[in-house]
């Protein structure tokens, strides 16, 4: 590490499944200073086989920013990468934001049936449920966009390291502040995986946002950034 580096922790956001740094625009825009990053493959390189190396991946990107330490919120797939980094790189880890995860993901077989067997057209209902019912069409627009930059076979193995995730039995191990937001109407990682979290990870606090889905940043960023404020204002 560069003795020169900041000890003022950095604010970093990780996308879902299939999705670009873009998912986090409001939350960049709205925190100077912090980085909305696009995972290897999403979709300039290539593509990642687990959450493992992509909270390795993470830690080097932390350490190039010149900052000690990071608060890292993610979204899904990138709510498991935060996890996975601040079990497996505690001394960078300031603090977390669990955005519409969880400590376990698995997968509904359909998911997979339908990006091996109905690409593209099944972006249209892999994007139904990630949004909440009221969500505006630009966004719904966006967010197939995000499909299909990535692509297939990124978007199909993001989903198959979701599904490999596992860390309920290291949660005990955290001890560090953590934010959990997640949406009320969020159908793919529902309320019970945050109140989950929120019940094994000491001292965590729970947002649930009403009328969004699991693409709650996105949906309705005045709450979400609220709580990420508050969250962050005794850490930096």
């Amino acid at each position: 590490m560069d003795s020169k580096a900041s000890d003022v922790p950095r604010l970093f956001y990780v996308h879902g499944s299939g999705h670009t740094g873009d998912s986090f625009s409001e939350q960049a825009r709205a925190f100077a200073g912090s980085a909305a990053v696009s995972l290897p493959g999403h979709p300039a390189g290539v593509a990642l086989d687990s959450v493992a190396q992509c909270a390795d991946w993470l830690a080097r990107r932390v350490e190039e920013s010149g900052t000690r330490r990071a608060v890292v919120a993610g979204n899904s797939l990138g709510g498991a990468i935060a996890l996975q980094w601040a079990l497996d790189h505690p001394a960078q880890a300031a603090g977390i934001v669990l955005v519409g995860t969880g400590a376990r993901l698995r997968v509904s077989p359909k998911i997979f049936e339908m990006i091996d067997n109905d690409w593209p057209a099944c972006i249209g209902t892999l994007v139904d449920w990630s949004v909440g019912a009221d969500a505006p069409a630009a966004l719904r627009d966006r967010a197939e966009s995000w499909h299909l930059a990535v692509g297939k076979e990124t978007t199909r193995k993001d989903y198959a390291a979701c599904d490999a995730f596992d860390v309920i039995e290291r949660l005990p191990e955290l001890r560090l502040p953590a934010l959990i937001v997640v949406g009320s109407e969020d159908r793919m990682t529902p309320v019970k995986y945050s109140t989950f979290l929120h019940e094994h990870v000491t001292g965590s606090h729970l947002e649930v946002i009403p009328g969004a889905g699991h693409l709650v940043m996105a949906e309705q960023p005045a709450p979400v950034n609220a709580a990420l404020a508050s969250f962050i204002k005794p850490l930096t």
